[in-house]
């Protein structure tokens, strides 16, 4: 009588709740799902398969740093179709993400805190700096304001403008990895990236450009075109991204050339298969060129590279026109 007594307690008041405690497990990883795909935002699916990378001067360059083309197979990886936005990184600030060092790097959390800048380029660490008070905890990118005025490559630009269409720009390695962590994917690697930008499976060919091997001006923002989302002609302005859907590259992926110079995971001995480092061993890598740029430097098989985050060089002084897209 008592256990039938006690089964019947169980079935009326127990059950019920068990159940409502399952359904709202459920629906909390349902939530956590769908969170995590808005933070990574549209993703363009690259099959599994080998591609060329790199060149052999055809393309009218002869640097060291992208010979020889060969080939390299890559598993099936998903990578952002778009730059990521001001938008969504904004709603990384929001969340806290510079406040929480379970997002960066240990390299990355201790970059945050420091009190010092060293400003750095291609080619090496040229000055270094305290500072300023109001920079001593960074909360967000340098260039952040939606319009500034714009110092670079030794000349003032017009008024530069950005919206929350706009990629982000003056993000350093390591807030473009965290960011990547707390959206829940991570940095492409420099194949992942060259074979998204340019690989027509198709045809098994490997693009100069992302849509061919002719150079297009109005396919790309770049100082030549006058498609008004970057400026007009020579106005030095990022465009918001998708602004060139007739340069997209063959899996669709928009934006891979011009607009912003994109962060990619890996430095130049760390994977198999990249080309040579030549003299640039654990150099970080940018790639795409950016709204500044002319044919030769947004071409997808053109790589920038930069100091390693132990000589400073993701610091402020080389991100300025610097973005990334997320992998996974």
């Amino acid at each position: 009588m008592h256990k039938e007594l006690i089964w019947l307690i169980f079935s009326i008041v127990l059950l019920p709740l068990a159940g409502c405690a399952t359904k709202s497990l459920k629906q909390a990883n349902k939530t956590q799902a769908i969170d995590t795909n808005n933070r990574l935002g549209e993703m363009v699916t690259i099959p599994a398969g080998s591609f060329l990378m790199g060149n052999n001067g055809q393309e009218g360059f002869e640097g060291p740093e992208e010979f020889p083309q060969h080939s390299v197979f890559l598993p099936s990886y998903q990578i952002g179709k778009y730059e990521v936005t001001r938008g969504q990184y904004r709603k990384f600030i929001e969340a806290g993400g510079y406040e929480d060092p379970n997002y960066w790097s240990d390299e990355g959390w201790k970059w945050k805190q420091s009190d010092v800048i060293v400003y750095a380029g291609m080619y090496g660490k040229y000055s270094s700096t305290t500072r300023p008070d109001k920079e001593k905890k960074r909360n967000q990118p340098e260039h952040w304001e939606p319009e500034q005025e714009w110092i670079g490559h030794g000349y003032k630009h017009p008024v530069f403008t950005q919206t929350d269409d706009h990629p982000v720009v003056g993000v350093t390695y390591y807030e473009a990895e965290a960011y990547c962590t707390w959206a829940g994917g991570r940095l492409p690697t420099e194949a992942e990236w060259e074979k998204a930008a340019r690989w027509d499976e198709k045809n098994q060919h490997a693009n100069t450009w992302p849509w061919g091997n002719t150079w297009d001006p109005e396919k790309c923002n770049n100082p030549e075109d006058h498609n008004p989302a970057g400026g007009g002609y020579k106005t030095n302005q990022s465009a918001p991204v998708g602004s060139y859907p007739d340069g997209a590259g063959p899996y669709g992926c928009m934006d891979m050339v011009g607009n912003a110079y994109e962060w990619v995971a890996d430095f130049a001995k760390s994977y198999p298969g990249n080309p040579k480092p030549f003299a640039h061993n654990d150099f970080y890598f940018v790639r795409g060129g950016c709204w500044d740029d002319g044919p030769l430097n947004v071409r997808c098989a053109y790589r920038g590279w930069y100091l390693p985050p132990s000589s400073g060089g993701v610091g402020p002084g080389d991100s300025d026109y610097i973005g990334f897209r997320v992998a996974r």
